[in-house]
């Protein structure tokens, strides 16, 4: 799975540096450095949880995120950037035969790659690949919960403040565990019983996020054909 993630990373900074030589010196590629931190929410879906009339499944429960970022971005056409985050999802479920609630919760460390169509003002929809480590937080039985997750993402942007050389954005995101995180046979998050037939567990999450844009700079190219890097020094 690692090797799909860098081969996906290496063809889209590939397909940014073919679009930049079709852009004009006066439109340039520009790279930016991002930190971002907000909350998000989750459910584990299962249908045999959710079919189960004895559990009560509440769904908005509240976990931090946060992340940073690096991005290269093609005005007026798209922009890719490649993520570091952590966060937190889980579920808590109550029983109506009045057993203690349980509280599901997993720390995860992501890495992520984001393809993005934006807009002259700043605004963006794009699609997301992460892979996601999970780690031990509170629950006793990790061991039938799999190591690592791979969740597709869809999000939607926008700057609330910018100048030439930073940005202030909005950033709402939605995922989806493409893979079964229970690994053991007839394991369910949640229930205190066994059921008939295992049903696969699907996180989705979603994610309200703040983000702080530095634009570091950009590739040009003189009217000698000389090429170099120009850094944002000011904000005129």
């Amino acid at each position: 799975m690692k090797a799909l993630f860098l081969f996906v990373v290496l063809s889209s900074l590939w397909l940014g540096s073919q679009a930049q030589k079709k852009k004009s010196k006066d439109n340039p590629v520009w790279f930016n450095l991002e930190v971002k931190g907000g909350i998000g929410t989750s459910l584990l879906s299962n249908k045999n949880i959710s079919g189960d009339e004895n559990i009560n499944a509440m769904n908005f429960n509240f976990y931090p995120a946060y992340g940073i970022g690096i991005g290269a971005h093609i005005k007026n056409y798209f922009a890719v950037q490649i993520e570091k985050s952590w966060s937190s999802f889980g579920q808590k479920y109550t029983y109506k035969n009045e057993s203690p609630a349980r509280t599901l919760v997993f720390n995860s460390s992501e890495m992520g790659l984001f393809l993005r169509k934006t807009s002259e003002g700043g605004g963006f929809v794009g699609l997301g690949f992460k892979v996601a480590n999970i780690s031990k937080s509170n629950v006793d039985s990790i061991s039938v919960y799999s190591k690592s997750l791979n969740f597709l993402n869809f999000e939607i942007g926008g700057p609330v403040w910018q100048n030439n050389m930073f940005d202030i954005n909005l950033n709402i995101r939605f995922g989806y565990g493409l893979n079964n995180m229970v690994s053991a046979e007839n394991y369910n998050p949640g229930a205190y019983t066994v059921y008939t037939k295992n049903a696969t567990t699907h996180p989705i999450t979603a994610q309200f996020l703040i983000g702080f844009n530095w634009h570091v700079g950009y590739w040009a190219t003189s009217n000698c054909k000389h090429k170099g890097f120009v850094f944002f020094l000011s904000n005129s």
